[in-house]
């Protein structure tokens, strides 16, 4: 069975250039939709003390850089994606949430190679595990990228 929406959730690293390009070609190979989601971290707690900025505008400055720094990844895979979410938070919950908004069947995300597999699972990515109708591919990260 093809899969008709691909979703790929970056962390936006040097080394998650190997995982787009596996999502391009999944994405080409079953002529699905590529939907890429990076979560922002949700600032809102982080104490700024005396600093003067503008947690807002922080915010905005975040997200641009990361949507320029997808653009610019696809760009180099020669590749237009479906759609590129940029939400902040809850990994988790965003991740489910674009699953569910794309309809994607299938969920593309990295682990390092220096983490043991089962410690990868105990970080953020644990949940997805669960994330109801839609299948899971793990791809191997190096440094070497």
């Amino acid at each position: 069975m093809p899969y008709r929406n691909i979703l790929v959730a970056l962390e936006l690293s040097h080394r998650e250039k190997p995982l787009l390009k596996r999502a391009v070609e999944l994405a080409e190979c079953h002529q699905a939709g590529l939907h890429i989601i990076h979560v922002e971290p949700d600032l809102s707690g982080v104490y700024m003390g005396s600093l003067s900025l503008d947690l807002r505008q922080l915010k905005n400055k975040l997200r641009l850089e990361s949507g320029h720094e997808i653009m610019q990844m696809l760009k180099e895979e020669q590749r237009n994606a479906s759609s590129v979410s940029l939400p902040h938070g809850d990994v988790r919950q965003a991740v489910q949430l674009a699953v569910k908004e794309k309809q994607a069947d299938l969920l593309i995300c990295g682990r390092q190679l220096e983490r043991p597999f089962l410690g990868h699972l105990f970080s953020h990515s644990t949940g997805f595990l669960d994330i109801n109708g839609c299948d899971l591919l793990v791809i191997k990260l190096s440094d070497n990228t």
